[in-house]
């Protein structure tokens, strides 16, 4: 079974070149990646493509409802992109240290 493609109405979010009414395939989406790496100047990272960019993606959005960020970035759910894709930095968990309210008795 051929999985739901991102569609804009009945055309193909990333048309193919060949045919706007296909999707482009992994394989064409895989090499201009890694034309625009080597056009932007950025060195390849060993053993991931698509997922480094992902996981940097949520995790630059950490600070936005994780239902949004899931919808926005396709997944279906929050479990993978919580566990998968948001990682902990430096910077943010500085800030959950230094960030603590005051704590103040129940009137």
């Amino acid at each position: 079974m051929r999985a739901k493609l991102p569609r804009l109405g009945a055309a193909p979010l990333f048309p193919s070149p060949g045919d706007p009414t296909e999707p482009i395939t992994r394989h064409l989406a895989d090499k201009w990646l890694r034309k625009g790496e080597k056009l932007a100047g950025l060195e390849p990272l060993r053993g991931t493509l698509w997922h480094s960019y992902r996981r940097k993606w949520a995790t630059e959005r950490k600070h936005m409802p994780d239902v949004d960020v899931a919808q926005a970035g396709g997944w279906k759910s929050t479990v993978s992109l919580k566990t998968s894709y948001q990682q902990a930095d430096a910077e943010t968990t500085l800030r959950v240290v230094l960030g603590a309210g005051e704590l103040r008795e129940a009137q």
